[in-house]
């Protein structure tokens, strides 16, 4: 955090970067707004780098061999008292997200004296707010209980983490606010924030901070409040689940938030490509484990989650170009696992000679906020409409519309680990997985499942010392932070 921030690669963006307190006008804001959208896209582009401290989670899992050894520690629960904390691709999150709530602070504090329209000043304090408010919220998920660094000026390595409790206050302050005066959903510019993404990172927060280690129970109803909010909207759908994972489906009613790529594809996310196995051209970074793949219930969600069939090319002359056979049963793949076809189905092959996707990456659709009011009330009592929100989930999974009840499907009751799972279905590989199973502490239950011939195997069963990564040595070793757990606090 305290040296990277100021080596950002966000070249084509700091020179539109302005001192605290010359924001000015209209032009000013949004020349300060455009690094932090900027910074979101750069940190979802490469999931294996912003994941690799969550593959302790049973939906992912990694390659025995090549470059994965930084995935394989997390994979195999190599960690815990500090070490491995020098590992690549650790820092990529760490980074990335202190970066965009660097640009966040900058436009927050500008704005304070900023002679710009009032509406304006409002709004664009708002976004930077939801984007502040998010970053916070996945550095705690990850390593934890962070330094609050809330001014437009970079750190000088004297800051001492706050507490986790404290943490959690300022990420519901300033979501508070955003909610406010973000514009409701539909009404927002194209893929900006609107109220209904503030609402979710707030439901989202709630029902992280009912869970480890604060486990503070009251936030189950609110966090039930806030998804509630979100379907009254009554905008959000959900699609058929056969044009989910097409290029228009980020682009949809079903989307809350996505990360949108260039339309002159002057740059490209990477899921495609980690989520590929060697044969298909990719890296493979990511693929399911076994054990989550054979109890994943069968039906049409499951058909367009996994890919069975798994692509076998070769790219003579730069040239994406299929061999013969051009696909191998996942069992006689080379990595004896299938794919994740909800990332390959938008792929493109004619960019480089590895598949690359321009579709949209969404950081939360309507579906999660479905499952998070079933949850969450489940908790504190179910009622017809928690249960309906998890029944139009279980709909559409099983490709039934959705808004029509149906007794093949529908359920009348859920407990909320019963919840949990169909989330983990529904949200398989989407980095949602390993932090439910952190907060309803289930990490080991999982793990203990683990299919015996997966090649990466663990080093231990893991421990709530497993909870939170290590922060990045570098950060440590040039600041007044003390690893965790030494240094981790609730309140």
């Amino acid at each position: 955090m305290f040296v990277n921030i100021s080596c950002s690669d966000l070249e084509e963006d700091t020179s539109s970067l302005l001192q605290v307190g010359q924001i000015a006008s209209e032009a000013d804001i949004q020349a300060n707004i455009a690094p932090i959208y900027r910074s979101v896209l750069r940190t979802n582009n490469d999931p294996h780098f912003l994941r690799t401290a969550t593959y302790g989670a049973d939906d992912i899992t990694t390659w025995i061999a090549g470059n994965k050894a930084p995935l394989r520690v997390f994979d195999g629960f190599n960690y815990g008292s500090g070490e491995n904390s020098d590992i690549n691709w650790l820092p990529v999150a760490w980074d990335n997200y202190w970066k965009t709530i660097y640009y966040c602070n900058t436009l927050i504090e500008g704005l304070k004296t900023s002679t710009a329209p009032a509406a304006l000043v409002k709004l664009a304090d708002a976004e930077a707010r939801v984007f502040r408010a998010h970053s916070y919220l996945n550095l705690v998920k990850i390593y934890g209980n962070v330094p609050l660094i809330l001014d437009g000026y970079l750190p000088t390595g004297e800051e001492q983490r706050a507490t986790v409790l404290e943490n959690y206050q300022q990420i519901e302050s300033d979501l508070l606010i955003a909610e406010l005066s973000l514009p409701a959903p539909g009404s927002e510019g194209t893929a900006r924030a609107s109220a209904g993404f503030a609402k979710t990172v707030l439901a989202d927060l709630y029902l992280t901070w009912a869970g480890w280690p604060v486990k503070d129970n009251s936030k189950y109803a609110l966090a039930a409040t806030k998804a509630k909010q979100v379907i009254d909207y009554n905008y959000y759908t959900l699609l058929p689940i056969e044009q989910l994972w097409t290029f228009e489906g980020a682009m949809s009613t079903e989307t809350i938030f996505s990360v949108r790529y260039p339309a002159d594809k002057s740059n490209w996310s990477s899921q495609a490509t980690a989520f590929t196995f060697h044969q298909g051209r990719g890296f493979s970074d990511c693929f399911p484990e076994l054990r989550f793949f054979n109890d994943f219930p069968p039906g049409p969600r499951k058909d367009a989650t996994f890919l069975l069939d798994i692509p076998n090319r070769g790219a003579p002359g730069g040239v994406i170009t299929p061999l013969n056979p051009p696909t191998k049963p996942w069992p006689q793949s080379d990595r004896q696992h299938p794919m994740y076809k909800k990332y390959v189905f938008s792929e493109d092959l004619t960019v480089i000679n590895r598949p690359v996707n321009f579709r949209p990456f969404d950081l939360y659709r309507y579906a999660e906020v479905l499952l998070i009011y079933a949850e969450a009330q489940a908790r504190v009592g179910e009622n017809a409409s928690s249960i309906e929100a998890l029944n139009q989930v279980k709909r559409r999974a099983a490709g039934l519309p959705y808004l029509s009840p149906n007794g093949s499907v529908d359920v009348a009751t859920a407990t909320p680990n019963e919840i949990v799972d169909e989330k983990g279905w529904e949200l398989a590989a989407e980095n949602k997985r390993w932090f439910d199973l952190v907060r309803t502490e289930r990490v080991a239950e999982m793990a203990a499942k683990r299919d015996p011939s997966e090649p990466v195997t663990l080093v231990r069963i893991p421990t709530p010392a497993q909870y939170i990564a290590p922060i990045p040595f570098e950060s440590i070793s040039l600041s007044k932070l003390v690893q965790n757990p030494e240094g981790f606090k609730i309140q």
